[in-house]
């Protein structure tokens, strides 16, 4: 697993991974299922994926800046951001990943 950053550690940051975990069960980026009992290294195990990323200042702890997504869609998403989007884009629309 890639190394943690600020927010996503500690007591506050599991709490609100179970509470997404707990209320989400697709995928918010491809609009499909995320298994809740994969490996968490597998592609398409779930993770909590930032709508604003924390580089573009989005809250790390925010529910409302929180959704599940699959590892890989969530990584797809970061990739193609911080490739292509300008810093001050808040939000990719996930329709067109």
């Amino acid at each position: 697993m890639p190394p943690r950053g600020p927010g996503r550690t500690g007591h506050r940051w599991r709490q609100l991974c179970a509470q997404v975990y707990a209320e989400e069960t697709h995928c918010w980026l491809c609009g499909t299922w995320v298994s809740q009992l994969l490996d968490p290294t597998h592609p398409m195990s779930r993770t909590v994926d930032h709508v604003r990323e924390l580089w573009q200042g989005g809250d790390p702890l925010d529910r409302n800046n929180c959704r599940l997504a699959h590892r890989a869609c969530n990584s797809r998403k970061s990739n193609r951001l911080r490739t292509h989007a300008p810093r001050d884009e808040i939000m990719i629309d996930p329709a067109t990943l």
